[in-house]
């Protein structure tokens, strides 16, 4: 009868074996990962030996890890072959040596020779966590509309893919990237003035941005002479002389606004144009600080990382603010669509819980910096 230990081994094999699975949609063989999970084990060691480290307390890898070193390396190499190909695979020795070998070092190398970097916070910390649970929330929200709206599809996507975003970079604050996060945020930005823009104008400028967005792929889209006709076409109405400025936000001049002022109070860019017509012109100088760190600079290594921290974070904290007041309007409107009706209806409500977390966190934090 297996002890207490390998009873709990074995529970945190099957249990991390079913995570994988539904995170990848892929089924494996049970049976072939769990040998080569013993190996890898032995292996380990060995590795270790060889190369003379000596583990701290808690620095060795976890069982759940070694297992997904072995389920990700098996997946690489048979995820494209055919059953029959991938069962003699698993048969083969020289697959099986070698799949111990390489996972053994893999996992020496990136888990116990790496350079442990600093970091300003955590993803435990409540900051980070706080901005994580509005982003996870709104996504099990909007992963609850269903239905053939075009419309509501396609904000939703776009809603989707900016709450990502925030997860992103809030997972690079969280490692101790902070300049990587201002540059990720400057993206978020851009798409942030894009759904403000698209959510406060009439609805027929959303298919009016999808049409536009045919631009992007002239080259290698059948129709590339009828989109070049198309193109010049509507150059020529515009009165636009500038193609790769017209094809970036020409979009915008279905605004009615926008086209009567283009040329003077708007122009076809960022600053003078999707930034400004989103409202979000104030802010500009924090995007100009974003942009001179996308390319190597003196800025990358003379300003402190804690400094990028603390821009990126506020910065952060008007993104998600500005995102998730658009996501309460778009909910409220498109709720009957929703297979979760209930917290369709709570969403307003909870969400401005989250938001008001995110506020005392950030107090805090300006606190710290004033120091």
């Amino acid at each position: 009868m297996a002890n207490l230990i390998d009873q709990m081994e074995e529970h945190i094999f099957q249990a991390q074996m079913a995570r994988l699975g539904r995170l990848t949609g892929k089924t494996v063989d049970v049976a072939f990962i769990r040998e080569m999970y013993d190996r890898v084990k032995e292996r380990y060691a060995e590795e270790l030996r060889r190369r003379k480290i000596r583990l701290r307390a808690l620095d060795g890898a976890r069982l759940d890890e070694v297992v997904s070193y072995i389920f990700y390396y098996h997946l690489f190499h048979t995820s494209h072959l055919p059953p029959a190909l991938v069962s003699r695979l698993q048969g083969e020795q020289g697959y099986r040596d070698m799949l111990v070998q390489d996972v053994a070092v893999y996992i020496v190398i990136n888990e116990h020779l790496n350079v442990e970097k600093y970091s300003n916070t955590s993803a435990y910390s409540p900051e980070i966590a706080a901005f994580n649970m509005a982003c996870s929330y709104s996504l099990f929200i909007l992963g609850s509309l269903r239905g053939e709206d075009r419309r509501m599809n396609g904000i939703n996507n776009l809603f989707k893919k900016a709450l990502v975003t925030i997860k992103s970079v809030i997972h690079l604050l969280a490692a101790g990237n902070s300049c990587d996060a201002v540059i990720l945020w400057r993206h978020l930005h851009e798409l942030e003035c894009v759904l403000i823009v698209l959510n406060t104008r009439e609805d027929e400028l959303f298919f009016e941005y999808i049409k536009h967005m045919e631009y992007f792929d002239l080259e290698s889209n059948p129709n590339a002479e009828a989109l070049q006709r198309r193109l010049s076409e509507e150059c020529k109405a515009f009165g636009v002389k500038e193609r790769n400025a017209f094809i970036n936000y020409g979009w915008l001049a279905h605004i009615d606004e926008f086209r009567s002022g283009m040329g003077k109070e708007y122009r076809l860019n960022f600053k003078d144009g999707l930034q400004k017509i989103a409202g979000q012109s104030a802010r500009h100088a924090a995007y100009a600080s974003a942009s001179k760190i996308l390319h190597p600079s003196a800025w990358v290594v003379t300003i402190r990382d804690d400094n990028f921290y603390k821009f990126t974070i506020f910065e952060l904290q008007r993104s998600v603010e500005n995102i998730l007041s658009l996501i309460k309007k778009f909910v409220a409107r498109y709720r009957e669509y929703s297979v979760r009706a209930p917290e369709c209806e709570a969403y307003s409500r909870t969400i401005d819980g989250y938001l008001g977390m995110i506020a005392r966190n950030m107090k805090i934090v300006a606190a710290k910096y004033r120091r």
